[in-house]
């Protein structure tokens, strides 16, 4: 990219920059790195206008990498819900925690250091350098990797090492600059807003001139699809409730040095505190599934009842869920439980169970 279109780019982005609730109204200004990590954490795989909302009350509780560090992980969590992909929340605690302890509370200045954070790659690592402190880093996202395809007729997608060095390449031209920081934020916002994967506004594009994909008017073939794998998962859910109104609940730890048998992990949610739920075929008998038994012993069931189903999205998994509500004869002080579960009270069940999975199950369970 030239040095005229990157003028261009700078002169749009500062006439035209939305408003954001972690973007200061000085473009320019230096930002604080924390709240750089934490806006671009939440902004993986969700919508800016999904994401402001959250982004303002965390930031309301956990205002620095200090006080968040203190938090413990299920109030964390909560604030978090509805966002997914909690392994992100769960890595945000434990970086904090390593910023705290190793760093005294100071974001490290270095790529390598960042990258070596859990739940920091190669793009925040770059943004937090290059928004946090000016410096001529990178960055490579979704956006980015559209507009240099487009610009530049690349008809591959970064998939392989090969490619996304490519990509990369392109990005550090970019950043070769003291004014790296807006180029890299105004290429982010013209992703977002003109340079859209469907229906693009080439007109209102400050970089259409230089283009060739419009120039050939075919912004439409680049970059390539992607190919969605997407794969079919029937299972049944447990709400397993005692006779004093405890659920109980799996603590899903993944233990290398334990046998999935032995703690009963399941791949969708692990680290998480989740409903009992295992993989079961469509039409299944009635009853008490032979895997429930792993969690409930059939002679102090009271009633069961199958109250319906669900649908729901994990990464590529296309799931449908049967949900199960099985009442005990005891108490769950009286209960022998497996290992990696405990009781919860049922009136703060969606408290603790932060996964809108957990919470279409259990809102199956309130209409009976």
């Amino acid at each position: 990219m030239n040095s005229e279109s990157l003028k261009k780019l700078r002169s749009w982005f500062l006439k035209n920059a939305a408003s954001l609730p972690w973007r200061p109204s000085d473009l320019n200004a230096l930002r604080d790195p924390y709240a750089v990590w934490i806006s671009e954490t939440m902004l993986q795989q969700t919508q800016v206008a999904t994401v402001k909302d959250y982004f303002i009350r965390w930031m309301k509780r956990f205002p620095s990498v200090k006080i968040l560090a203190k938090a413990d992980e299920a109030e964390v969590f909560n604030f978090w819900q509805g966002l997914g992909y909690y392994s992100r929340a769960q890595n945000i605690l434990k970086t904090a925690a390593i910023i705290c302890d190793r760093y005294e509370g100071q974001f490290p200045q270095t790529r390598a250091e960042l990258e070596a954070l859990p739940g920091i790659g190669a793009y925040t690592a770059g943004a937090i350098l290059s928004l946090g402190f000016h410096q001529r880093e990178a960055i490579l996202d979704g956006n980015l990797v559209r507009i240099f395809s487009r610009m530049n007729l690349l008809n591959f997608l970064p998939t392989d090492k090969d490619f996304l060095e490519i990509y990369w390449n392109y990005a550090r031209e970019v950043a070769n600059s003291s004014k790296a920081h807006l180029h890299n934020e105004a290429l982010m916002e013209l992703g977002r807003t003109i340079c859209k994967a469907k229906n693009p506004l080439c007109e209102n594009c400050p970089l259409a001139s230089a283009c060739l994909a419009r120039q050939k008017k075919q912004t439409s073939l680049f970059p390539p699809k992607k190919v969605h794998i997407q794969k079919e998962w029937h299972g049944t859910v447990l709400v397993i409730e005692s006779k004093d109104g405890k659920i109980l609940v799996l603590e899903n730890k993944s233990d290398e040095k334990s046998p999935k048998k032995a703690n009963h992990a399941n791949p969708f949610f692990k680290n998480q505190k989740t409903l009992p739920h295992f993989e079961s075929p469509k039409n299944a008998p009635a009853g008490l599934p032979i895997e429930a038994e792993y969690f409930v012993d059939a002679d102090q069931i009271d009633e069961l009842k199958a109250c319906g189903s669900f649908r729901h999205n994990i990464t590529v998994h296309k799931m449908e869920c049967e949900v199960l509500h099985i009442r005990l004869k005891k108490t769950a002080k009286s209960c022998k439980i497996p290992q990696n579960t405990l009781w919860i009270p049922k009136n703060e069940a969606k408290k603790h169970l932060v996964s809108n999975f957990c919470h279409k199950s259990l809102n199956i369970i309130e209409l009976q």
